[in-house]
């Protein structure tokens, strides 16, 4: 039982299992739509749509975690997040647009993940930036919000939206792709969620290391003039 614990907390714990099996998921996604297209008979003009149309989050996700990989990713880590998020920004305008061409629940509820996960990611990864300090986010009203309500709230707007395409597909290729969506902005989400843990932790950390030197600062003075009292009592004697 125990080993089955640890285990089970190393898959949804471990960042780097979660980028891995998002690339794993996007790779999929865009090999299965494409296939998907292809064998409807879809014309290119179709086909191109769908690339730029759904499969454009999957491409700029999969060259972002890619790049997450590699030490140059690693190196240029808020560049590649400010890249991200105004990809993030983008989706979500296009998916406003999207209420106008199609009016239903599945738009509404998109529009509102796409606005939640944009908020959660520029919380996350921008606010301790440079920029992020600049535009004053952590005086926002999103940063009331906590990590973990974040999270739940992603995670219902998710099943949501995977309950209402579900019922509005009517082919399996629309169900795997609705199954694959759903999966994907689960393990995005969870990433997020990881890397605000580690802040948090990165912050208690330094708090502890601070208080150890304050602590230290004040005890050597205090030693400072125990020592010159004894030394003051041997030269009197």
């Amino acid at each position: 039982m125990k080993n089955n614990e640890k285990r089970e907390k190393e898959w949804y714990d471990n960042p780097n299992l979660i980028t891995t099996m998002l690339i794993g998921v996007i790779i999929l996604s865009i090999i299965l739509s494409q296939s998907f297209a292809i064998r409807n008979h879809l014309d290119t003009a179709t086909i191109l749509r769908s690339i730029l149309n759904h499969n454009s989050l999957y491409l700029f996700a999969l060259v972002y975690f890619i790049f997450l990989k590699t030490r140059i990713g690693r190196k240029y880590f808020h560049f590649l997040n400010m890249f991200i998020s105004v990809f993030f920004c983008l989706m979500t305008i296009a998916s406003m647009f999207t209420i106008f061409q199609s009016f239903g629940l599945s738009s509404f509820v998109n529009l509102a993940l796409n606005i939640v996960m944009t908020i959660y990611f520029i919380y996350v990864f921008i606010r301790d930036t440079v920029l992020g300090s600049e535009l004053k986010i952590t005086e926002a009203p999103m940063d009331e919000v906590n990590n973990n309500q974040y999270f739940y709230v992603i995670c219902v707007l998710i099943i949501i939206s995977l309950v209402v395409d579900l019922v509005g597909a009517s082919t399996f290729d629309g169900i795997v792709i609705a199954l694959l969506d759903a999966v994907y902005y689960a393990l995005f989400a969870r990433y997020i969620f990881l890397y605000k843990e580690f802040q948090d932790h990165q912050k208690v950390i330094s708090r502890v290391e601070d208080n150890q030197e304050e602590k230290e600062e004040i005890a050597s003075p205090k030693k400072q003039t125990r020592k010159k009292k004894s030394t003051s009592k041997k030269e009197e004697s």
